[in-house]
């Protein structure tokens, strides 16, 4: 056996084997027996047919293939000792020659992750701040949904609901029909393209009346982009709102509420969780964008590629179908390649950042405590009729490796959150304030586009048994 190997891009060792006369017609020999048993050879025993009357009879290729089926995987299994490596999963097999018998075999390796210097990122917490104008405005939002609407006969008027038809042409082409559509029309909003509220505005019910928009040069639709679009709508009826007042009839009516003072402190509650959490991931992008920015990471395809296959299960999972990608996809109506090409710029960042977050928790030593997996299996599956099915759910190996690099993930984001701030506060010479840390949970998870490839997140967790830090 000859072995020539090169270490290629993106994490791959390319194996060329020359496998020696000798083995291939040993191989051959053997195939040729195997075959002899299976096959009904005129004027022979089962088995007892010699090689070359095999070959004659079922053809020198047919033998040829059963043997280099068996001969190739035992080669390539040598070779890979021999070289040393550690393959990360199956190779890509190839046959060059076969006489003599060569192949290639493209092998997948473990990623390599250079960090750099990631203890030098320097990121700022936004404030979170709850204005009077956001407080208006969801207090607004709140009276607009328990609002009564009233038929009206007159023009229509921005803050109206209306029923309409509305259909769009472009270059004579139909761009857009739907009959029977309600909205609640505010002045700015996009109704398939900006500037159509404008012309709704002074129209009146009755016959189909008619109008242009043009479309601005940089809209997201290259179809209409720079376009003229002419609009026939006809509105069928207009209804004004009118908004209760905010006071404890609003609260009783909109939250069972004792009074107006506890609806507005609900308000201000819900507004600062979802600023909070909003900031948070947006400051857990940011981290990932620092990392990421200095880091060098190869990654073979083969992680690239599970990674998609895990992005259409939970597709197919949030879709209703279960783990079936493949009913997912005729669901959609989608060509499965396409659909993966679509996927694969997300599954590159998502294999990216999980491998760059787990060589970090290698290196700051951050290992997830099983209590800590219980604690999260418990408050997941809370108290309600569903939690022992809940808990069976989690309670398996595959869902605490679920939970464990969603928690690694947490704690790891935890971590470079103290580095980041810590190095903006010193850059500026003040006080270091205390970071959040309270962020090992799902959302954490979400903030790092999904968790990496399940091979190096396990293999990132495995190794950092006995770390310093636990989440």
């Amino acid at each position: 056996m000859k072995v020539t190997a090169e270490r290629v891009p993106e994490a791959q060792l390319v194996l060329e084997v020359e496998i020696d006369d000798g083995q291939v017609q040993k191989s051959l020999d053997q195939a040729s027996r195997r075959l002899a048993q299976r096959f009904d050879i005129p004027g022979f025993r089962k088995g007892k047919a010699p090689r070359a009357i095999v070959e004659r009879t079922l053809g020198a290729e047919f033998v040829f293939d059963e043997a280099i089926e068996r001969l190739i995987p035992q080669v390539y299994e040598e070779a890979v000792q021999e070289q040393g490596v550690e393959p990360l999963g199956p190779p890509n097999l190839e046959i060059l020659e076969r006489q003599p018998v060569r192949f290639k075999a493209t092998v997948p390796l473990r990623p390599e992750v250079d960090l750099g210097d990631y203890r030098s990122i320097a990121v700022d917490k936004e404030p979170v701040e709850v204005t009077d104008a956001l407080i208006a405005d969801a207090i607004l939002e709140i009276r607009r949904r328990h609002a009564v609407l009233e038929p009206v006969e007159r023009p229509v008027e921005y803050n109206d609901r209306l029923r309409l038809d509305i259909r769009a042409e472009v270059d004579g082409e139909s761009a857009l029909q739907e009959e029977g559509v309600e909205l609640s029309l505010r002045e700015g909003m996009t109704i398939g393209v900006p500037g159509v509220d404008e012309q709704l505005v002074g129209l009146e019910t009755g016959p189909e009346r008619e109008f242009e928009v043009d479309v601005p040069e940089d809209w997201d639709d290259a179809d209409v982009a720079g376009k003229r679009l002419r609009f026939f709508v006809t509105i069928h009826d207009i209804k004004r709102e009118i908004l209760p007042e905010p006071d404890d009839d609003l609260a009783a009516e909109a939250g069972d509420l004792e009074s107006f003072d506890a609806l507005r402190d609900q308000v201000i509650h819900d507004l600062r969780s979802t600023a909070e959490r909003r900031a948070r991931d947006g400051f857990h992008q940011a981290l990932l964008d620092a990392v990421t920015a200095q880091a060098n990471v190869e990654f073979p395809p083969t992680l690239l590629e599970q990674e998609i296959d895990q992005m259409l299960r939970e597709l197919a999972q949030q879709s209703g179908a279960g783990a079936d990608a493949e009913a997912y996809i005729r669901q959609q109506g989608q060509d499965v390649a396409a659909l993966r090409e679509s996927l694969r710029p997300q599954a590159s960042a998502r294999v990216l950042r999980g491998l760059i977050l787990a060589e970090i928790a290698r290196h700051e030593e951050i290992e997830v405590a099983e209590a800590a997996i219980d604690a999260e299996i418990a408050s997941v599956a809370g108290a309600g009729p569903q939690a022992e099915q809940v808990r069976a759910l989690f309670d398996s190996e595959s869902g605490r490796n679920v939970l464990r690099r969603n928690l690694l993930t947490g704690a790891t984001l935890d971590r470079l959150g103290e580095i980041a701030v810590e190095n903006a506060v010193g850059a500026r010479g003040d006080a270091v304030p205390a970071v959040d840390t309270a962020s090992g949970d799902e959302s954490a998870g979400e903030a790092a586009d999904g968790d990496a490839a399940e091979d190096p997140s396990e293999s990132a967790s495995d190794k950092t048994g006995g770390g310093r830090r636990q989440a």
